[in-house]
């Protein structure tokens, strides 16, 4: 048998590949006051670029549980679900049972294949009886649902609105969020949520998120004030040490 050369330097992955940011990879409305506030790590979510650190991992956690943090959460993209049927549709997604969903209340749900295993697990957020939005994890959930809509015989709409979120958690969270939109927010239930506007951005504000700290999610509904909403959360927060 031929002696075969040995490829395992030839294998090897560099110290420090590159990821090159093209037009393929979405940036979130929140991008640039990411690269300016000093985020020196990046995943890629749901097709787009998703923050994973600021300092370092570890005196970001600290910051978490102890002051307050903001986070660009774009990538948690939101799919829209309207029309006579939207109610009955969701159901069909999902094996929990939603009949006592209200409107202005989120939910924890997840999505099912028709072999039972798990396609998404997701905030549902019903804005009407007839809308609704998904809060999504990583995974096309868009197509998945159009393709489930196709033959399903129900009157629904599904899109990706133009809706971008921010987080903002940690224990002085609720000073901040009372800061800049007063007490009805900051009075929020949890998995409640509120649509509102500040400084003529359309908004959705619920009290939800990543972490195990209090917390809440801006939901902001024009990309256009991306930069602006990021800069007056961070004004807030400045008396709260946030970052």
């Amino acid at each position: 048998m031929a002696n075969l050369p040995d490829n395992r330097d030839a294998c090897a992955s560099p110290a420090e590949p590159l990821i090159g940011f093209g037009s393929r990879i979405r940036t979130s409305p929140f991008y640039a006051a990411t690269r300016r506030h000093g985020c020196k790590a990046y995943s890629v979510y749901n097709h787009m670029f998703m923050p994973l650190y600021y300092d370092s991992p570890e005196a970001d956690f600290w910051r978490l549980v102890t002051d307050v943090t903001i986070w660009d959460v774009a990538a948690e993209r939101q799919v829209a679900i309207s029309g006579p049927d939207a109610a009955r549709f969701i159901q069909y997604l999902t094996p929990r049972n939603l009949s006592a969903c209200s409107v202005g209340q989120c939910k924890y749900i997840l999505l099912t294949g028709d072999d039972g295993g798990i396609v998404n697990d997701l905030l549902l957020l019903k804005l009407s009886d007839d809308r609704y939005w998904l809060s999504i994890a990583d995974s096309d959930v868009l197509l998945w649902a159009r393709g489930v809509a196709l033959d399903s015989g129900m009157d629904v709409r599904i899109e990706e609105p133009d809706v971008s979120p921010l987080q903002v958690q940690g224990p002085r969270s609720p000073e901040t969020m009372q800061a800049v939109f007063g007490d009805e927010v900051a009075r929020l239930g949890l998995f409640r949520f509120v649509e509102t506007e500040l400084d003529g951005m359309p908004l959705l504000v619920s009290r939800t998120g990543w972490s195990g700290e209090r917390g809440y999610e801006i939901f902001l509904r024009d990309a256009r004030y991306g930069d602006m909403l990021w800069e007056r959360i961070m004004e807030a927060g400045k008396s709260f040490n946030i970052g």
